[in-house]
């Protein structure tokens, strides 16, 4: 063999390190981006239509319903459907991972505290608290404490003091529920 020919032949090229583990890396990166982007396109389709549900509810004056959803039979679809509310809204977004957040979200937050501030009838906030007692709800504290507001609106200071106690006792975690409840009762006695 002459030397010639030996350094014409094609060189065999060494294995470059790092290539194949970095092309893994990207691989299960773009996997990850990809399932995220579709479970918060899922998210937001989803946020959407209880928005528009809560916000239907609401104009007809279902405060309830606008607050909480709701489930009725279909006779065209042959089963029950579920209408959502607001709060249905903001938990879709409760996780510390979720972002981002649409405006939905705030603006349904700010339903909520209409709905609970203002637009209640002690004939709502007790079948809200009738229908959700033993359940976990995020609003229950705060209803419970509107209704004692509504009863002592109403005169009745009797069953506000009750209700004031109760919720002091009943949601001790929610510390400004509980100093809202505290305040009412020493303005009372």
């Amino acid at each position: 063999m002459s030397v010639a020919n030996v350094s014409s032949a094609p060189i065999a090229s060494a294995p470059v390190k790092g290539r194949f583990p970095l092309r893994i890396i990207l691989g299960i990166a773009l996997f990850v981006a990809a399932t995220y982007a579709l479970a918060w396109f899922s998210a937001y389709n989803l946020t959407r239509t209880f928005f528009a549900d809560a916000e239907a509810s609401f104009k007809e004056g279902e405060y309830l319903d606008a607050l909480s959803g709701y489930e009725t039979y279909d006779d065209t679809q042959q089963k029950n459907v579920f209408y959502g509310g607001y709060s249905q809204v903001v938990n879709i977004w409760r996780g510390k991972y979720s972002f981002p957040v649409p405006g939905e979200v705030e603006r349904a937050k700010v339903r909520i505290d209409e709905i609970i501030n203002q637009r209640l009838t002690i004939d709502d906030a007790e079948r809200f608290v009738q229908k959700n007692t033993g359940r976990e709800n995020a609003y229950m504290g705060r209803i419970y404490l509107r209704l004692g507001e509504l009863y002592e609106e109403d005169g009745d200071t009797r069953t506000a003091e009750d209700i004031y106690g109760e919720v002091i006792d009943f949601f001790p975690r929610e510390t400004d529920v509980v100093a809202r409840a505290q305040a009412h009762l020493d303005e009372l006695q």
